[in-house]
């Protein structure tokens, strides 16, 4: 069975996908190192023996990003890892090194005699990469791609990476291609196939069923949704309007409004920019742009920031300020948008539309953690959430009118 999950946020996506992979032979592709470690820890809970294949550069304490790095640490004595395998394998970074062993080498040491190997999902991208895990292909049961949004993506290739040009383009000299459709060659001979996400509603589920030759499922179910609150105020979030006085002052207004409620809340707007200037306007708040834990503040960040996805941020409520319609002006965007057309794809659909929507989604997902056991509150900045609302998950299209 190949299947295209969406489920929302809480669903359990990650322990599905852990349990559907520990009884068989079974690449699991996620975004991070951190979801990698994650994931270890629910395939074992499954009782499956897990493995990581990551990058030095993430499982290393310090950051080295090649071997001759890795020599330079020990050698300086700024790395004191003393041995390639532990006692016992344990998927947390700290710990290993403790133990005085080297995460990355333990972990890759491992990685390909376990019957689960978790890999970053950038390792799809481009053939060089794949070639790196080929052989990794050759008896596998059951694939999984977590957050597979991921995918609908474009990558810099060399021409030497054999792409074929269906999914490619030239642009000032270099090339481009689009990474679904070459990932779906990867896995073309895999019985068992499922690629999750919280973004891939019905609407936008047609490109990936059919190059992954899959069928879409749907969960509507928001676990938790009797503590969920979603408001919506329709104000004309636009490039000639967001720093006009009379809105900014009503943004403000509504964020400080919502922060003497819930004490813990995270805003995301339209670019780093505007979250900068937003944040020396709240100034009168405990206002940072990274999580503080569970004290009371305001997290002033932006959609498609490295905290807008992945990661659970311990907050109780959320402003989204602005329909995140990605940077028309982006050479890349239209690139991508002109190579699902030639595809056969509605181009803006996929290329534009997809990307707002994907923001939107994950920036919520970030607030609905532990739903069921505290009410959280979303509140949706911008006239354009209505224009959209049939694109939207129905626990956020219910409350826009």
């Amino acid at each position: 069975m190949r299947i295209v999950l969406n489920a929302p946020p809480g669903f359990g996506k990650s322990r599905l996908i852990a349990r559907l992979a520990s009884g068989r032979i079974s690449l699991v592709f996620v975004r991070s190192h951190l979801e990698g470690l994650q994931m270890a820890q629910y395939v074992s809970e499954f009782g499956g023996v897990p493995g990581l294949l990551f990058g030095r550069k993430s499982l290393c304490p310090f950051g080295a990003e090649n071997a001759a790095q890795c020599l330079w640490l020990r050698e300086s004595g700024a790395c004191k890892a003393k041995s390639r395998r532990p006692p016992t394998l344990i998927f947390d970074i700290d710990e290993l090194y403790k133990a005085g062993v080297c995460p990355y080498e333990a972990l890759h040491a491992e990685g390909r005699e376990k019957n689960v190997v978790i890999l970053p999902i950038a390792y799809l991208s481009k053939v060089s990469n794949i070639s790196a895990v080929a052989d990794l292909f050759e008896n596998v049961e059951f694939v999984a791609l977590d957050e597979a949004h991921n995918l609908l993506s474009v990558v810099e290739v060399s021409d030497s990476e054999l792409y074929s040009k269906r999914y490619c383009q030239e642009e000032d000299g270099r090339l481009w291609c689009l990474v679904l459709p070459l990932a779906a060659e990867v896995v073309r001979g895999v019985r068992f196939i499922i690629a999750a996400s919280a973004s891939v509603v019905r609407y936008f589920s047609d490109f990936f069923t059919h190059f992954l030759n899959a069928k879409f499922i749907e969960i509507k179910t928001l676990p938790g949704a009797e503590n969920l609150e979603v408001e919506h105020m329709p104000l004309k979030i636009r490039y000639t309007t967001r720093l006009k006085k009379d809105y900014v002052e009503a943004v403000l207004d509504k964020i400080r409004e919502v922060y003497k409620e819930y004490r813990r809340v995270v805003v995301y707007l339209p670019n780093k920019e505007l979250a900068s200037y937003y944040a020396n306007k709240l100034l009168d708040l405990p206002v940072s742009d990274k999580p503080l834990g569970d004290i009371d503040h305001v997290i002033v960040s932006y959609f498609g920031s490295p905290i807008s996805e992945g990661v659970n941020l311990n907050v109780k409520a959320g402003v989204l300020v602005g329909f995140p319609i990605p940077n028309v002006k982006s050479k890349e965007l239209w690139l991508k948008v002109r190579l699902i057309q030639r595809l056969g794809f509605d181009g803006y659909k996929y290329g534009v539309l997809f990307t707002a929507v994907n923001h939107v989604v994950q920036a919520v997902g970030r607030v609905l953690r532990g739903l069921e056991r505290e009410r959280k509150y979303i509140l949706l900045i911008d006239d354009r959430f209505a224009e959209y609302k049939r694109l939207l998950p129905e626990y956020l299209s219910k409350a826009v009118k």
